[in-house]
Order: structure tokens, then sequence, then C-alpha cells
């Protein structure tokens, strides 16, 4: 799969008219890329705002999209720090073992890069082949950025494993076993405790709000580690919900099986509300104020 990161300094080429070889370029590689990478929300804008017959005009039309944070794309720089156990910030530990944020007992840096590596690969065939609801984008985008956004919350790898694997059991045919044998028992029971029960055989629309009174009810009785990828998860969906509804506005929520959108403003705030031990990071302010922005509370 080609993929296509949008930098900051891209600003400046959208909100000029005149065409240039960088604009050439930038043409030419849209042409080649399966997914478009966006990495902040006033880019998104600015992409989405294209008058016709500009160089990006309806480029989010016909390519699939995914945005990192509304950061310029800080979140990717950190992704790619923690996957090689780097630190992430400008001081730099003199010890090696405090450099390496996924220090674990008895594993090098390398085996511990190989492992996430390998997990990525395993979410990556656990999810081929399936999209987002209602849309093209494939669905593998949900689970990488919700593990993106895990890592802005820990350096704990099995918790950003787990945030990556929090739809297998649920939506894919790999089991926790199949998780525990690859991974530990440690991932598979946090992806386990992610896992809601669809309760297969019945109307998915006459069950949604059983389920989601479930998932609020049960934010309760998680673990710390837990509600850590309950929060990126609902970051994640946040986000696309907010993309899905600038581009469709209220036509927006037919595609999901629950249809008012009060209901899914009252999931979301309710979600928030219990996880607001969360309230000083970044992930929680974002969540906040999307669902501020999208369903207007």
């Amino acid at each position: 799969m080609n993929l296509i990161f949008f930098p900051g300094v891209l600003g400046s080429d959208l909100k000029s008219s005149e065409e240039n070889e960088k604009a050439e370029f930038y043409g030419d590689a849209v042409a080649l890329v399966d997914v478009l990478i966006v990495s902040d929300q006033e880019m998104l804008q600015m992409l989405l705002d294209q008058p016709e017959g500009a160089l990006f005009s309806n480029v989010l039309e016909h390519v699939p999209y995914l945005l990192l944070k509304d950061d310029a794309g800080q979140v990717f720089e950190r992704a790619c720090a923690l996957a090689e156990g780097q630190p992430t910030d400008e001081q730099h530990a003199v010890e090696e073992d405090e450099a390496d944020l996924f220090a674990e007992n008895g594993q090098t840096k390398g085996q511990r890069r190989d492992r996430f590596e390998r997990a990525l690969e395993f979410a990556l065939k656990a999810h081929k082949g399936q999209v987002r609801k209602g849309s093209s984008v494939p669905y593998i985008f949900h689970p990488i950025e919700t593990a993106l956004i895990t890592m802005t919350l820990t350096r704990d790898q099995d918790i950003i494993i787990a945030a990556l694997f929090h739809d297998v059991i649920e939506d894919t045919r790999y089991s926790a076993k199949e998780i525990e044998d690859a991974f530990g028992s440690r991932v598979a029971h946090l992806v386990q405790m992610e896992s809601e029960n669809k309760r297969k055989g019945q109307d998915a629309s006459e069950t949604w709000k059983i389920r989601k009174q479930e998932f609020i009810d049960g934010l309760e009785r998680k673990s710390k580690d837990e509600k850590v990828i309950a929060l990126a998860d609902k970051l994640s969906n946040m986000r696309a919900t907010r993309q899905g509804y600038l581009k469709n506005d209220e036509r927006f929520w037919e595609r999901f099986h629950q249809k008012d959108k009060n209901m899914h403003g009252w999931y979301y705030r309710a979600v928030a509300d219990r996880l607001r031990e969360f309230e000083d990071t970044d992930a929680w302010k974002e969540l906040n104020r999307l669902i501020g922005e999208v369903f207007d509370m």
C-alpha cells in the first residue's frame, strides 16, 4: 500500500493559487497513493475547502484519508520514535535503559521493535479486506490510529499493542487464545476487556443502546490500563465522526445502525464523563472538544 504524509509545509502550497514544481510533484504523488495521511485539522479543512479546478479539489472524495492529530503531526513523530524505543522529548537520558521507553526484562531493544512490527503485521492480516462503515477507508486505519493515540498516554508496549488489537476478537476470526499465544496473556486480557458483546443473531439497531450502556457502565470496573485504550478508541472514532459529518452533514448518520444523532451524542458524552480522570491529557481534551463541535454539548 502506498502512503503519503502531508507535512505542515503543504499548507502554504494549498493557500497559493500559483502552479509550481512543488504543486506538480504533489499532484503526481496523489495520483499514485492509496491513502492520504493528513497531519492536522487545519490542513484537513484546507483540503475540504479547495475550489473546483484546484490541484486538490475533491481529492478526499476519491482517496481514503486518515487524520493523525490536531497538532501538525507530532503523534506521527512520536509513534516513529516509540516504535524504535527512543525518547520523545528533548531530554536525553544518560543511561541506555532510561532512553528505552519499551523496557522489559529479558528483551533487547531490537526484540521489542520486532514484537511491535509483528503486532502490526498481525493486525493488518486480521483486518484485511475490512472497511470503515459507510466508506472505502480500510478499517486498519482505526486500530493504527488508536495505537498512536495510546502512545501519547502510556509507554507500556503491551497496552499499545492491545490498542492495536482492540477490535480483533470482536470483529475478526482471530481469538483471544491466538493473541495470547503470539503476544502474551496480558495483551490478550486487555483486548478481551475492550471487546463488546455484539449479540450476534439479533438486530444491531435494536441492541445498540443496550450495548452502549453496557460499555458506559463497564468503564467503572475497568483498570486504568483498560481505560487508556477506551479513551484512545473513542477519540479515534470521534475524529472519524467529525470528518464524516463535515463531508456529509446530517446524511452522515444514515450509515449507522443508530441513526439518531442525539443518541450518538449521548453515548460519547457519557463515555467522556466516565473518563474524566484523564481530563488533563491532550487526548481527553480533544475528545471533549470534538463532542462539543459535532453535538453542541
